[in-house]
């Protein structure tokens, strides 16, 4: 296990030396320019108060308001289909929450596409880097960042890999992927080739996570077939002309990748001896989480028309594949489903980790619960989530405490692959609706357009990643749309029980585990009970999430205990925190396993 000094931490104008075995806790509550009221009690805008999904509502006690046209994000998706239906342009591309400039402010990158055939076109980058100003407003400053293009890019995945205080980049593409290391400057480098984690694949999603717990980030790379533009087949009517995207079976699955951080800025391939790529699979979506809270990550794989898989880290730098035995693979039925989003969470308050797959049309999205130590159970008709996502195709997905109360709510985006399917005669919806289950201990409801404007109209929906935008101390949503703008939502809760709640905003730095503290878990003590939080890598589709917690408090002056554990081992213990604050943990060293000593750094 490595041991290194911290780098330094700049927050809102601040800067702070980090040193392992000092104060354990920072209250971080910079001025809010954007919302100077914790837990967003702004009033939205009346919309209506029929819920589509759930009958027995008359409201919805979660409103999410459409921010995109007023948000200076001019940037439109590239997804390179054409009457030619090239397979890789129905997947979309993602988006990426990162605080690049750690102004405290979270930034937004937008992958993209390009026209097929790959490598016939040339021009300036189609993805996009916005930088958030504050008050809903972003610039673009993909020129000024030294983003260069990145060719047909898919997903995207954020993580200090260097562990100097700076997240660095990850661009998952057809082709050569692309690592784009932060100098700290405002300015990134490409150092794809140099690093070795280049993989040229047909790759979709990727996440960040320290397997082998040494400290450093590693790479996992989903891959997801054999494709070639020139060898491609003719999928639909012929007679008619109507060509549309081939099944996923009509392609060979691609082995994943996982890459270890070598700690001098290079990555080598464990693949085989990590033994992941024991399971060769179309893999579109992956959770890196503590499934069995054994202290070592592991890692779960949406696959489409395959099982989908869980690898159980053995602490030894190797993943046991227990896809099957687990439960997780497949439905209650016995049957592979079409696993494409990821995500995963404590969803009934039990202390064990749940997870959550999206699917295809015909077919239902999948809660799997967690009954013990990685022994998952399908429960989505039980807990409320099956009949509502059976007739869409979904994507991006997580679960998030949208109204502050104490449960994790639900939100998918869906999406056809095929816009042309009315001239097969079939009644099929390219653009679908968006769907937000809302979490009543344990039962999902699915609420419906009362939700915000961009609920009652259908989408091309593909990425989503979570990301408190204007630091108000509730989770904002961005999703990615096929060949359109984003959409980002902003979070305005307004349940009618909800005027007393508020909310702490905790972000984890880790010291001699990794800076991006991906696998410790908090567990929340409060005077409704005990629930648990993990720092998770990767999760939803092609996308990264904003990596900080955010906690409920349903009481104004709620207190609450918090203890982390720390993927190295370490336990840090802490109480005091106040709603609205916006709080650091850094990790103690192996020597002190408790530092209550807290710094008040700005009121």
């Amino acid at each position: 296990m490595r041991s290194r000094t911290p780098g330094i931490l700049i927050a809102g104008g601040l800067i702070v030396g980090l040193v392992a075995g000092s104060c354990a806790l920072f209250v971080w509550n910079r001025d809010n320019d954007d919302n100077p009221t914790p837990g967003n009690n702004r009033q939205a805008d009346p919309i209506g108060t029929r819920n589509v999904g759930d009958s027995s509502d008359q409201y919805s006690p979660i409103h999410l308001t459409l921010m995109t046209d007023t948000a200076g994000v001019d940037f439109r998706h590239v997804s390179g289909n054409s009457d030619q239906k090239p397979f890789p342009a129905a997947h979309g591309s993602g988006v990426g929450a990162i605080d690049y400039d750690l102004d405290g402010r979270y930034d937004l990158f937008f992958a993209a596409g390009k026209p097929f055939p790959l490598g016939k076109t040339s021009g300036p980058p189609v993805h996009r880097f916005y930088r958030n100003l504050g008050q809903w407003k972003f610039e673009d400053v993909t020129g000024l960042c030294g983003l260069p293009d990145s060719g047909y890019s898919a997903g995207v995945a954020v993580g200090d890999f260097d562990a100097d205080g700076f997240p660095d980049l990850y661009v998952t593409c057809i082709g050569a992927n692309r690592l784009y290391r932060n100098l700290g400057d405002g300015t990134f480098q490409d150092i794809s080739e140099s690093s070795g984690a280049n993989d040229d694949k047909w790759a979709t999603s990727a996440a960040f996570l320290d397997y082998d717990s040494d400290g450093l980030l590693d790479i996992y790379v989903c891959n997801y077939a054999k494709w070639n533009y020139e060898d491609r087949r003719f999928c639909g009517n012929q007679d008619r002309g109507v060509r549309i995207f081939c099944s996923p079976r009509s392609v060979q699955p691609e082995m994943d990748r996982l890459f270890r951080n070598l700690g001098d800025g290079t990555f080598g391939d464990v693949t085989d001896e990590s033994q992941i790529g024991a399971r060769s699979a179309r893999a579109q979506g992956v959770l890196a989480a503590d499934v069995n809270h054994d202290g070592f990550i592991d890692l779960y794989v949406g696959n489409d028309l395959h099982p989908n898989s869980l690898f159980i880290n053995d602490g030894q730098g190797r993943f046991l594949d227990v896809s099957e035995q687990s439960g997780a693979a497949y439905s209650y039925r016995g049957a592979a489903q079409a696993g494409m989003g990821v995500t995963g969470a404590d969803v009934n308050r039990d202390g064990h980790w749940d997870l959550f797959v999206t699917n295809f049309e015909g077919d239902y999205n999948t809660l799997y619960l967690n009954n013990q130590s990685a022994i998952l159970a399908d429960q989505s008709r039980s807990a409320g989530l099956a009949d509502g996502s059976r007739p869409w195709i979904g994507w991006g997905t997580s679960f998030v405490d949208f109204d502050l109360d104490g449960w994790k709510d639900l939100i998918v985006t869906n999406g056809h692959i095929d816009n042309n399917l009315d001239k097969l005669g079939r009644d099929a919806q390219y653009a679908q609706p968006a769907i937000l289950w809302h979490n009543r201990e344990g039962i999902f409801h699915q609420l419906g357009e009362a939700v915000g404007s961009y609920f009652q109209l259908p989408h091309p929906g593909r990425g989503l990643a979570t990301v408190d935008l204007d630091n108000d101390g509730d989770s904002d949503i961005v999703v990615t749309q096929q060949d359109q703008h984003p959409a980002l939502l902003r979070n305005d809760y307004r349940a009618a029980s909800a005027a007393g709640r508020g909310s702490v905003s905790i972000r984890l730095i880790g010291t001699s585990g990794n800076r991006d503290a991906v696998g410790a878990t908090l567990r929340i003590s409060d005077s409704t009970g005990t629930r648990i939080e993990q720092i998770q890598g990767g999760g939803s589709y092609l996308s990264a999430h904003d990596l900080r917690r955010i906690i409920a408090l349903t009481t104004p002056d709620d207190r609450f205990h918090c203890e982390v554990s720390w993927p190295n081992g370490a336990r840090s213990s802490i109480s005091g925190m106040k709603s609205g604050g916006r709080y650091v943990i850094i990790e103690p060293n192996q020597e002190t396993h408790s530092l209550p000593a807290l710094r008040l750094l700005q009121e």
